[in-house]
């Protein structure tokens, strides 16, 4: 009898405990509670009862609260909103998903890395893949969504293994929603199978406990699959926190990416990212690249690899490349990168005096003009010491580059300074400045002048190479010339430009002392190569020496000019094979307008003219000029062209044209396409005066 009526009392107090704990509603309570019975009740079995008690009565009020904060929002919802959780619900019981995938992109060549499976719910209300996870959240169907992705992608894989060519597929996944056995089973089954193309990715911020993350990264390593970390940098982020995931891949998040490249603080922070990711064998993937700046910065800092709308959007077919132009800036930035320019960077301030030499102990290899907005720049430095520093301008600057007895050298096959797109930049010369390896790019969206007494000589010694202007199959932006001082271009390669471009853009030449020295197979002096052209040149002296196969001194290559050239003396020497000194070699006209000026062209070559559209209709109009073409060749004719369309108007000009060549008289120009008023037009072949005009 007295033993049960002691259990009796046992199973009493029991009784008490847990109606007394579901009557609890905060941590407070519960504790209060606990220490109460503690107190009352001190056998070593009622100390392990009250145990089991407190922690139920704690997981009871995590149920209560998430309970609570579920309902409350489900009753705060819309209609609106309550008809998107309808349509997120069908969504998930009829599995209506598909999938896009987005490329991620290799920074050492363009070439395609992975792919990214990204969720597209099949739904007329557009619900985004975040309207799903936000709904699936408030109603408990997260693990419904974690095995749908898995086995829908894994399912894709399957089917299209041999399209996605050996690469990765990311997988986003959400560790915190646990999945039924089943369901694990069939996950776990495919992911085998699949273990040497999956990837999985997961937020930074999962809210998962360290002891479960450990079984999952433990899990994947045994299946031999991937692991890579989403949205780095989005929140909270520290070393710590990265050293508690140790993936295979970090993507930095795309609020770090925008518009890094006028950040610095962005700089150093993605940079510190990148340096841990490679201390610690993680490939570093730059998330939501948008522009070709933020391209340009990002594989500079080091980047591994890129995905983002720059480089290609998210489609349903699987892409096997990126555009060629866009995979060649990948390359080129790479190249960039490697020779040692990446890390090397300067970033001028507004109105700041750079000097060189200071520059010199710290490894700088760029300085960036721009980055922290528009203004004047002088950059001074000894004209006796190569600083081996090139200079840059950001997208959109606007203002002046002051070179004051500076000498900078490029790498090879980029220019000395790099104007940027949409630029308005004037460069103005104090003292003797160089630049050695590479000119001055102009891009066809931007203005550049050079104006100041100074001097500047660019030397140039490439397979393709530009003086002043843009590339060989590229258009130039506004070139206009107003300094007083000496502009030398000195260059040895097989195709090029002092002054322009391959496909041409504005050249206005006001002022200046030109020397241009020119040695390849295939150049021009000033205008373009493969372009039409119209030229004002004027209160200049210009002074040029070419050595090619095929060129021009002042004009094109390929097509129609339309030069005009006043108040200037001009002295060209040319020798090779094709050659024309004012005009063109190739295009079908050419219109030259010379007056108040003097011109003396000295050519020497196999088939060549002093002035000329050398295959089509030459028009020539000189005035109050003094004129002397002298020209050499086999196949060559003094003045016109082969085909014999060739009108000549002068008016207080004298002319002569002296010719030693083995072609006949009458291919010569003629007498009546000749029109001279008071002055002389004296055409001498061979030795011998072939036509004289006067009037």
């Amino acid at each position: 009898m007295e033993q049960q009526h002691r259990n009796e009392l046992g199973i009493s107090w029991i009784h008490r405990l847990l109606e007394d704990i579901l009557k609890l509603s905060t941590d407070e309570e519960r504790s209060e509670l606990i220490e109460r019975y503690r107190r009352e009740y001190t056998g070593e079995t009622e100390g392990l009862i009250l145990k089991d008690a407190d922690s139920i009565a704690e997981m009871l009020l995590r149920c209560r609260n998430y309970s609570g904060i579920v309902n409350h929002k489900l009753m705060t919802l819309t209609d609106d909103e309550r008809a998107e959780l309808e349509e997120t619900e069908r969504i998930i019981d009829e599995n209506e998903f598909d999938y896009y995938f987005q490329p991620i992109v290799n920074t050492t060549d363009g070439e395609i890395f992975s792919y990214e499976a990204l969720m597209r719910p099949k739904s007329t209300m557009k619900l985004t893949p975040l309207h799903i996870l936000k709904y699936a959240g408030l109603v408990n169907r997260l693990p419904d969504i974690e095995r749908g992705t898995f086995l829908n992608v894994l399912g894709i894989i399957d089917v299209k293994k041999s399209e996605f060519l050996g690469k990765y597929v990311f997988i986003n996944s959400i560790p915190e929603a646990r999945l039924e056995a089943e369901d694990y089973r069939r996950v776990t089954k495919m992911l085998l199978k699949h273990a040497d193309t999956a990837v999985v990715e997961m937020t930074e911020q999962s809210e998962i406990d360290d002891e479960s993350l450990e079984a999952l990264k433990e899990r994947y390593r045994n299946m031999g699959v991937k692991m890579a970390i989403d949205d780095y940098g989005s929140g909270y982020s520290n070393v710590g926190n990265l050293l508690r995931y140790m993936p295979n891949f970090v993507k930095i998040d795309r609020s770090l990416l925008h518009e890094i490249h006028t950040n610095p603080k962005k700089r150093h922070f993605v940079r510190e990212i990148i340096q841990f990711c490679h201390d610690n064998d993680i490939l570093a993937l730059a998330e939501g690249v948008e522009t070709a700046d933020e391209l340009h910065t990002v594989i500079l800092l080091g980047a591994d690899l890129i995905q983002g709308y720059f480089t290609a959007r998210p489609a349903p077919e699987i892409i096997e490349s990126i555009p060629n132009d866009i995979k060649q800036l990948i390359k080129r930035y790479h190249q960039e990168r490697e020779e040692g320019i990446g890390q090397q960077v300067y970033l001028a301030d507004c109105a700041e005096r750079i000097i060189l030499d200071r520059l010199l102990p710290s490894g700088i290899k760029c300085i960036v003009v721009g980055a922290n907005g528009s203004g004047d720049v002088t950059v001074e430095g000894d004209p006796n010491v190569d600083s081996q520093i090139r200079v840059e301008t950001r997208k959109g600057f606007c203002g002046k580059i002051i070179l004051e007895n500076a000498w900078l050298t490029s790498i090879k096959n980029k220019p000395c300074i790099d104007i940027g797109e949409e630029n308005d930049v004037t460069v103005v010369l104090v003292g003797d400045n160089k630049l050695d390896m590479g000119g001055i790019r102009v891009p066809e969206s931007s203005r550049f002048r050079l104006a100041g007494e100074g001097r500047l000589e660019i030397n140039l010694d490439d397979k393709e190479y530009y003086g002043i202007g843009n590339g060989v199959g590229l258009l130039h932006g506004e070139l206009i010339f107003e300094q007083s001082g000496r502009l030398t271009v000195n260059s040895h390669g097989q195709t090029g430009i002092a002054i322009g471009s391959g496909n041409g853009g504005i050249i206005r030449i006001n002022a200046g002392q030109y020397r241009i020295n020119l040695q390849g197979d295939v150049a021009v002096g000033i205008g373009a190569l493969y372009a039409s052209t119209e030229m004002i040149i004027h209160d200049c002296d210009i002074g040029m020496e070419m050595t090619t196969a095929r060129g021009t001194a002042i004009g094109t290559i390929g097509r129609s000019n339309e030069i005009s050239i006043y108040k200037t003396s001009a002295k060209i020497f040319m020798s090779g094979v094709e050659l024309v000194g004012i005009g063109t070699l190739d295009g079908e006209s050419s219109k030259l307008s010379l007056h108040e000026a003097s011109c003396f062209v000295n050519v020497k070559g196999e088939c060549c003219s002093a002035v000329a559209a050398l295959e089509g209709k030459s028009d020539i109009y000189f005035e109050q000029a003094a004129i002397r073409l002298t020209v050499e060749g086999n196949q060559s004719v003094g003045i016109g062209g082969f085909t014999g369309d060739t009108t000549i108007k002068q008016k207080g000009a004298n002319t002569h044209v002296v010719l030693n060549s083995a072609i006949k008289a009458e291919q010569c120009v003629k007498r009546e396409n000749i029109m001279s008023e008071h002055g002389k037009f004296v055409f001498t072949l061979n030795g011998t005066d072939t036509v004289i005009v006067e009037g």
